[in-house]
C-alpha cells in the first residue's frame, strides 16, 4: 500500500494507524533506502524503537538480507538516480511506455527490497510513504509476486503545507534550498498532487483519495473507506481514536520526526489549516487555488503556525 502525494501531509500518522493491524506494518519512506541510511550509513538516524536504525534489530536485519545480493543495494540506488529523480521523469515515462528492460529491471529491484522488509516485518502488508507518484508508477511496472499495489492518495490543506515548509529544515538530507522558496513551496503542493492523480488514479479498486483533516476530524467515517478499500479490519484503531488512546510506533526509521516520540496520538485541532500572512495566503491561492478548491477546501478558520 503507498501512501502518494507530498510529504508532511500525515503520512506517518496514517501508516502508523494502519500498522496497529496484525500483518500491516508501516515501513516510511523507503526511498531513502540505500542512501543514505544503509550507504554511507546515517548514524544521527534513530528508528522509533528508541535504538540508532544501523542497531535495530529489524533494519540491521534487513541489511544482512540484503548484502546477500551482492548488487541488490548498488542497482537499487543507480536505478533511483535513473528513474526516480523528478528531472527524469520525460525519459522515465517514455521507458515506461516502451516497456524498457533497464527500468524492468529496477522495478524488480524494488520488489525484492520490499519483499526484504516484508519478510522480516512478518509483514503481508507493507505501508510505504515515499509520497513520490513517479516512484508510485514504477511499481505498477513490479510483478509483486502476484500481489497487487494499492494507492492512497493523501491530501492535506496546502495552506498547511505551505506553512509547514516555510519552518526550519530538519533532518540529515533536507533537500535544496530552492524548494524552499515560496512560489516553489506553492508549485510543489500542487505539481505533486495533480502527478498523483495522474498517475496513480486508474481505477476505484487501486486507487483511494483521503484528506488528512477527515482522519483527524471524522476518523470513523475515513477509516472504514480505507477499511473497504484495503479489506483489512481497523475496527479497533478507530476505536482507539474515538478513545484517544495511542498507537504505538514500531520501527519507523524514515519518516516525520515525531516518530521519535514511539507513540501517537491522533489529535482533531490539528485540522485546521495553518494561518498564512497576506503575502502568502495570495500567493498560494493564485498558483494552487484551483486545485484546493478542487480538492474540497475553502478559505475558512485557520489556526496559526505551531512553534513546535
Amino acid at each position: 500500500m503507498y501512501i502518494v502525494g507530498t510529504h508532511r501531509s500525515g503520512g506517518t500518522a496514517l501508516g502508523t494507524i494502519l500498522s496497529s493491524v496484525p500483518g500491516v506494518f508501516y515501513a516510511g519512506e523507503l526511498y531513502r533506502f540505500p542512501f543514505p541510511i544503509f550507504d554511507p550509513g546515517d548514524p544521527n538516524r534513530m528508528c522509533s524503537c528508541g535504538l540508532p536504525v544501523l542497531s535495530c534489530p529489524l533494519w540491521s536485519g534487513v541489511r544482512a538480507d540484503a548484502d546477500r545480493d551482492p548488487q541488490l543495494l548498488s542497482e537499487l540506488r543507480a536505478g533511483q538516480r535513473r528513474f526516480e529523480a523528478w528531472r527524469h521523469a520525460p525519459g522515465t515515462l517514455l521507458r515506461s511506455l516502451r516497456r524498457d528492460r533497464a527500468l524492468a529491471h529496477h522495478a524488480e529491484r524494488m520488489e525484492q527490497f520490499l519483499r526484504i522488509v516484508a519478510d522480516r516485518s512478518g509483514a503481508t502488508t507493507v505501508v510505504e510513504s515515499s509520497y513520490s507518484a513517479l516512484r508510485a508508477m514504477l511499481y505498477r511496472q513490479a510483478p509483486l509476486g502476484g500481489g497487487k499495489v494499492r494507492f492512497i492518495h493523501l491530501v492535506r490543506d496546502g495552506r498547511s503545507f505551505f506553512g509547514s515548509e516555510l519552518g526550519p529544515a530538519y533532518g540529515t538530507h533536507p533537500g535544496p534550498a530552492w524548494q524552499r522558496i515560496r512560489p516553489a513551496i506553492a508549485a510543489r503542493w500542487t505539481a505533486f498532487h495533480s502527478a498523483a492523480i495522474a498517475f496513480c488514479s486508474r481505477g476505484p479498486d487501486t486507487y483511494l483519495r483521503l484528506r488528512f483533516e477527515d482522519v483527524l476530524r471524522h476518523p470513523r467515517e475515513t477509516l472504514t473507506r480505507v477499511q473497504e478499500f484495503l479489506g483489512i479490519d481497523l475496527s479497533e484503531a478507530i476505536a482507539r481514536i474515538e478513545q484517544h488512546r495511542p498507537f504505538e510506533m514500531e520501527h519507523i526509521c524514515s519518516a516525520n520526526r515525531a516518530r521519535l516520540v514511539g507513540t501517537l496520538t491522533v489529535r482533531p485541532e490539528l485540522a485546521a489549516p495553518t494561518k498564512l500572512s497576506r503575502s502568502n495566503s495570495a500567493l498560494f491561492w493564485t498558483i494552487g487555488g484551483w486545485l484546493e478548491l478542487a480538492l474540497g477546501y475553502r478559505p475558512g478558520t485557520e489556526r496559526a503556525p505551531s512553534s513546535g
